[in-house]
């Protein structure tokens, strides 16, 4: 092969690195990737899904936020960590144990997670028997955190671990 052509393949194999490049970091290729996932899955498996999960938010990081008129982002963080003594879990903070957490209206919600524990949790937060978000699974000596959308005052919500839901649960108010 001569110098040209191997020239010529490497900067057209470079344009396709730096096209691709581009489009997963605008998102672009994300919502191709979710469109097409989307497509494949059968109708019973999507009841499913949806049965399951519902709409709700899971817990991913948000990729926009609320923004006030001034500009700035508005955004609640909270932190919370599982704790174990005698073989009780629990969830902790500088308020003390299965603390209440005070949400903020019409912000974005973030709750940090920290699991020095030996077991793995899960914080889910519920409206009734609605789930409204999760963190997924923190596995033990890790950190997650959980986002939780903008909501709205006079909401009911509350806590608890998937695995430890009599143990590690509390309560959220919402106010300004």
């Amino acid at each position: 092969m001569n110098k040209t052509k191997s020239l010529g393949i490497v900067i057209a194999a470079s344009l396709v690195y730096v096209a691709l490049l581009s489009l997963s970091t605008s998102g672009a290729l994300q919502q191709l990737e979710k469109s097409a996932f989307a497509q494949d899955i059968s109708s019973p498996a999507k009841s499913v899904l949806v049965s399951s999960y519902g709409t709700s938010p899971m817990a991913s990081p948000a990729k926009s936020q609320v923004t006030a008129t001034n500009g700035k982002n508005l955004t609640n963080t909270l932190q919370l960590n599982a704790n174990e003594k005698n073989g009780v879990y629990t969830w902790m903070n500088k308020e003390g144990t299965n603390p209440t957490l005070n949400f903020k209206p019409n912000d974005n919600n973030v709750v940090q997670l920290k699991n020095p524990t030996d077991s793995k949790h899960q914080l889910i937060i519920t409206a009734g028997a609605n789930q409204v978000a999760t963190s997924g699974d923190i596995l033990a000596g890790k950190s997650g955190k959980l986002v939780v959308p903008a909501i709205s005052q006079g909401e009911t919500l509350a806590y608890h671990c998937l695995y430890h839901p009599t143990t590690m649960k509390g309560t959220i108010t919402i106010s300004s």
